[in-house]
């Protein structure tokens, strides 16, 4: 990988219940939070072997099935898409905890191994009795109408490809090193994104390899890189980076374990801002050049510019849609979008 020009900022000292977060918000950018988690359980398990996390997960496994990625040797940790975009280089299949982690032991000694993963496991819903000793405080204002939901992240060596999320989020390196590469979000334009359907995980994420670039396919790839931000996290190190920011996730070691949190900022009566960008593809995209730029500014006029501008001249009355949107406002939009689109 090319060399990088941005340091992660790294906070040292900060515990479960002293989480700065102010002061994570106002960076707008990726933060190590040094020794986050030292003291849970499981992390203090994997400082004597990664067996006695996989004993503790077993142990308090609720029994619900799990969907597990599988790959070959040959993908090299690597889960992503075939040649053509029109699937993956992985399969996929629920299962039992157990049953994935005989398949990683009777593998330990082999050079080379099958490769397995499994993401993004709501963490109260596989472990309910170890997600409630394994918690971060949330005691701030951001959380009192979107509270966290913590997800567990279980395998072998992995890379998830460069991808972007809608919610915040603070992971917690719990077995294994991990390795973030991360992407302001005006670098999708040089982080190639394969299709929207379908998706590894269900979202976007990029064709090219960033551990072994391809610049003669991908060039932005190089402009990509030099405004990366690299986050190299330590089992007990947290990992707190805003929403929408791409970010590529390795993990290391022949067993890794991780736990993050995720939050949205947006009230949840907003929508899915994805389905105004399909809308937009299917009604803006192919328009003429002169017809592109017209919406544009009508789209810095309504959506990115200043609401007041929009309705300080009209009567209170007639604000409608130009007023905050509300629960019963957004209902309204919606039934009236929903009736557009079935005319």
């Amino acid at each position: 990988m090319n060399d990088v020009q941005n340091e992660v900022m790294v906070l040292e000292g900060i515990t479960p219940d002293t989480i700065p977060f102010d002061e994570l918000f106002s960076k707008d950018q990726p933060v190590i939070l040094k020794g986050l988690v030292k003291d849970w359980p499981l992390v203090r398990a994997g400082q004597q072997s990664a067996n006695n996390v996989m004993t503790q997960l077993e142990q308090h496994y609720s029994q619900r099935p799990v969907l597990v990625y599988k790959g070959k040797p040959n993908i090299k940790a690597r889960f992503a898409y075939n040649e053509t975009c029109t699937g993956f280089n992985f399969s996929s299949e629920k299962s039992t905890i157990p049953e994935v982690f005989n398949t990683i032991r009777s593998q330990l000694d082999q050079t080379e191994h099958d490769y397995m993963y499994v993401n993004s496991l709501r963490f109260d819903d596989g472990f309910p009795e170890l997600a409630r000793i394994h918690q971060l405080a949330f005691e701030h204002a951001e959380f009192k109408h979107n509270q966290p939901v913590a997800k567990i992240w279980l395998g072998t060596e992995s890379v998830a490809a460069a991808h972007f999320d809608q919610p915040r989020n603070i992971a917690c390196c719990v077995l294994g090193k991990r390795r973030f590469t991360l992407f302001p979000p005006d670098q999708v334009q040089n982080l190639y994104p394969g299709p929207l359907s379908p998706t590894p995980g269900g979202q976007v994420v990029t064709v090219a390899d960033l551990s072994n670039p391809d610049f003669s396919r991908f060039p932005r790839l190089k402009t990509a890189l030099e405004n990366a931000f690299i986050a190299d996290l330590e089992p007990g190190d947290g990992l707190y980076y805003p929403n929408m920011w791409w970010h590529e996730v390795q993990a290391f070691d022949r067993f890794n374990a991780m736990v993050n949190f995720w939050w949205m900022t947006a009230a949840p009566f907003l929508g899915n801002p994805m389905d105004l960008l399909m809308h937009a593809m299917m009604s803006i995209r192919d328009r003429s050049e002169q017809e592109k730029l017209a919406w544009k500014s009508i789209f810095d006029y309504y959506v990115y510019g200043d609401p007041e501008q929009v309705r300080a001249h009209l009567p209170v009355e007639c604000h409608g849609a130009f007023a905050h949107i509300d629960d019963d406002m957004a209902r309204r939009l919606r039934t009236m979008i929903r009736n557009n689109l079935n005319r």
